[in-house]
């Protein structure tokens, strides 16, 4: 409805001409808010400072209002697309993200998995030639056997010609799209820098929180999620100190496992539990280590923080990280295993990379390389599909 009012007053409509004469309109589509604020902000301004009106399609959470806030003047819109979905839900959205297709964008951008595959199904075919599927990470990793990474693979390779554009932002996702037969791909595929990091907020140089640990501390930031496996972040540190390291734990992030974790502090009280945070670069810059024990990433926003920040870094192997941290920039591991864990982190602390080392590979995913290559991304898709 807001949406709606919104178009009637700038006697915009369905039969609009062209777009000279009225403001430019962007529609961009996710699964929670969460996702809008923080996957792709220097998108969005890119594409404000180009002259379009925001629109936002998204769950609402506790993102939403701050997300609003930053881009004034944008428009939200409410779907019902948690991050699991029910059939009959699943339905509901099908419907609404056609029927918001068959309004007039000039540009659309969907970036997460279940919204991506719905938009392709079942967007018009004019809203399908503006549309921009950026990839944070397709739901399979490279030489996944199992059914469903499969599953996943075959649904992409299907869709992928559905859109103008496909971004990828990991070299492994773009290496699938690239391989896949002509006929099956976009017109445009381009490989992006990452989300843009704005990376000089995380050199240090500056005091820690006010309720920082006064012990050493490993870190942990992401959504509390089995894909992110926080839990394995708790026992690494649990056999840290049993082998006499004195070291804290901080968690920063909400999500399904919030009240897991809140269990695990109750007795633990070096775990410390941090909602949300407008000081992640300050709990970064002082951390002794960050742990990043995720299953599946694209590339990892976190792991870019550390690196530019000059914290070493404890990983899980996975597509994002293995490319972030090649030539040794970090301690990459293939199990979840307490011990091999704490054995890295006693690694990583003891010899740490070379920071000068870490700050150029963040560098390259910093906002200036991320805008310029978005900026011509849009450009490439401006044109089409008149």
């Amino acid at each position: 409805m807001l949406t709606w009012l919104r178009r009637t007053r700038r006697g915009e409509g369905a039969g609009d001409g062209p777009a000279e004469g009225r403001r430019l309109r962007a529609l961009t589509v996710a699964t929670v808010s969460r996702s809008l604020a923080l996957q792709s902000p220097e998108a969005w301004r890119t594409l404000e400072e180009r002259g379009y009106d925001l629109t936002f399609a998204a769950a609402r959470d506790a993102w939403t209002g701050p997300l609003l806030a930053r881009y004034t003047g944008s428009v939200f819109v409410e779907i019902p697309a948690e991050r699991r979905l029910r059939p009959r839900t699943l339905l509901d959205l099908a419907g609404r993200l056609r029927r918001l297709s068959t309004q007039r964008w000039d540009l659309v951008q969907v970036q997460s998995p279940i919204i991506s595959v719905l938009w392709r199904t079942v967007a018009t075919g004019r809203a399908r030639r503006r549309t921009i599927y950026v990839v944070h990470g397709f739901h399979f990793q490279p030489g996944e056997r199992g059914l469903r990474g499969r599953a996943a693979r075959l649904i992409e390779a299907a869709l992928a010609h559905r859109t103008q554009a496909l971004a990828t932002v990991s070299a492994a996702d773009h290496r699938f799209v690239t391989s896949l037969p002509r006929l099956l791909r976009p017109p445009v595929v381009v490989a992006l820098p990452g989300a843009g990091v704005p990376v000089e907020h995380y050199r240090g140089g500056t005091p820690p929180p006010a309720d920082a640990p006064t012990s050493p501390y490993a870190l942990f930031v992401g959504d509390l999620n089995a894909n992110k496996d926080p839990l394995c972040a708790v026992a690494a540190v649990e056999e840290c100190r049993a082998r006499g390291r004195l070291l804290d734990l901080v968690v920063i992030g909400e999500g399904t496992l919030a009240a897991d974790l809140s269990r695990a502090a109750g007795s633990r009280p070096w775990l410390r539990l941090v909602e949300r945070s407008d000081e992640v670069p300050l709990w970064m810059a002082h951390a002794a280590v960050l742990l990043a024990p995720s299953y599946r990433e694209g590339v990892p926003r976190v792991v870019i923080e550390a690196l530019a920040s000059g914290t070493p870094v404890v990983a899980r192997r996975n597509r994002g990280t293995a490319e972030l941290l090649a030539d040794g920039l970090g301690q990459v591991l293939t199990t979840g295993d307490s011990g091999a864990w704490a054995d890295a982190v006693e690694r990583a602390v003891a010899a740490p990379p070379d920071t000068a080392a870490m700050w150029a590979r963040a560098s390259a995913y910093g906002v200036e390389p991320f805008r310029r290559a978005y900026a011509a991304l849009v450009s490439q898709v401006e044109p089409h599909g008149s």
